[in-house]
């Protein structure tokens, strides 16, 4: 009577046993499997030749997928007219890759070392309309760069067809501004102007100042004189700006209400220099934002403010934690550790205060005992040096290593000596600078 109270679990491991097994197609492979699947990538990726490795995949359609995942790993899926596909001359050969490709991509690159011009490569894939490539629907970045003759804005209309999520756009040709709302999912907007046979239009300018809503970041700087006039801005989701004096003095006031800006990055322009205006402009800027100005970044060289107005500017800036001000020339060095928020400073440039001497130096950080990154100048960058920070770092109760940037030191390290101080516990020599890019023809400020 016993084994009758089991029947139940006898009767469900019998059906256990009569499972029907998946489709060969989503079966786990095997070992034998799994070692085709090696001997072919061998195979496969031993062949150099694009047109070879094409004919290849359209040989053994059972291993197209793999395939496609080589191509994605070593083509970094960028699109234009420079990458090695078009040296597809067969266009059998040509479709079967852009059938498989084109929705894989995620960059385009356009510049002028490629075979042919960019109109010449929009043309190509026009030609092919009857495969419908016709759009990349995965590349979110496209860059364009080079000879200023490659791109018009006749192409930025092609490319809004093209590219119909495009996120990001960096540019440097001769554009006007014309087309660029016909993106319109672009988060990011770089459009440096670096010719001037066809200048960046106010009109359109203006228009994606008050009608690309979605943008982030947008830098507009012109190298030289910008003829952009700008009078509004309306970008409720914009955090970084970057922008010539002449576009942005105009509508300072609307752009630092705008509710989500980080960073606001003022170049001048090149036939202007500081005066009472421009002083103003920045002084503007501190008294509106002092309240969440967290960085400061400029060329004293360029932007030329008095000493005295440092002085004042640094006491009402409770916030600050990072300050990058490079050639200072003025007979005394009057950022000193009373003008300064030691303790929350995190990030400090010495490489141009020519002025300091050491003793302040070592005051300041020994004051900033939250300080992660410093910048010395030749003066400063010796071993000697070092070793005075480290003895004032490891007098903190549980500090962060301090990462010394230096030109000069680090590039004229041996390798030993490099190695030692990059593993110091202290203080650890690198030669990464970008905690002090900046807009060197103007100023930066970053906000909280």
């Amino acid at each position: 009577m016993s084994s009758m109270h089991n029947t139940a679990f006898y009767k469900s491991a019998l059906d256990a046993q009569h499972s029907t097994l998946p489709p060969m197609e989503e079966r786990e492979p095997n070992y034998i499997d799994n070692l085709h699947i090696i001997f072919f990538e061998q195979i496969f990726e031993a062949i150099d030749n694009l047109s070879d490795q094409v004919r290849m995949a359209r040989a053994y359609p059972q291993f197209v997928p793999r395939i496609l995942q080589i191509w994605e790993r070593s083509l970094n899926l960028t699109v234009g007219p420079n990458t090695a596909f078009l040296g597809l001359l067969d266009i059998e050969d040509y479709v079967f890759f852009m059938d498989h490709m084109a929705s894989r991509f995620t960059d385009l690159h356009v510049h002028d070392d490629g075979v042919g011009s960019f109109a010449e490569f929009y043309d190509y894939i026009t030609h092919l309309c009857d495969i419908n490539i016709l759009r990349f629907p995965n590349v979110d970045t496209c860059i364009l760069a080079g000879n200023p003759d490659i791109v018009v804005d006749d192409d930025i209309r092609d490319l809004t067809a093209m590219l119909p999520n495009l996120k990001r756009l960096m540019t440097c040709m001769n554009l006007s501004g014309a087309y660029m709302r016909g993106f319109r999912k672009l988060e990011e907007l770089v459009f440096h102007s670096l010719y001037h046979s066809v200048p960046l239009d106010s009109r359109w300018i203006q228009d994606i100042c008050l009608n690309m809503s979605q943008l982030r970041v947008l830098d507009i700087t012109d190298q030289f004189d910008s003829c952009v006039r700008l009078t509004d801005i309306k970008l409720p989701n914009l955090e970084v700006l970057k922008i010539n004096l002449s576009s942005v003095e105009c509508m300072l006031s609307e752009v630092l209400q705008l509710p989500k800006l980080q960073k606001l990055a003022v170049r001048f322009d090149d036939s202007r220099q500081l005066n009472a205006d421009q002083e103003t402009i920045f002084q503007q800027i501190v008294v509106a934002k002092s309240d969440s100005i967290t960085r400061i970044a400029l060329n004293n060289e360029v932007v030329q403010l008095p000493s005295r107005w440092q002085h004042s500017l640094l006491l009402e800036l409770p916030k600050l934690r990072a300050l990058i001000c490079e050639n200072w020339y003025h007979n005394d060095f009057f950022l000193d550790r009373q003008h300064i928020p030691c303790h929350q400073m995190e990030v400090l440039s010495f490489s141009g205060w020519e002025i300091v001497r050491e003793y302040q130096l070592l005051e300041m950080v020994a004051e900033c005992t939250q300080l992660e990154h410093l910048a010395l100048n030749g003066y400063h960058s010796t071993w000697d040096k070092l070793n005075k920070l480290v003895n004032i770092r490891n007098q903190e109760r549980n500090p962060k290593p301090l990462q010394v940037f230096s030109d000069l030191m680090w590039a004229n390290f041996t390798p030993n000596e490099y190695h030692q101080w990059c593993a110091n516990r202290y203080v650890q020599v690198t030669c990464d600078n970008s905690e002090y890019e900046y807009q060197e023809d103007g100023f930066e400020f970053d906000f909280e």
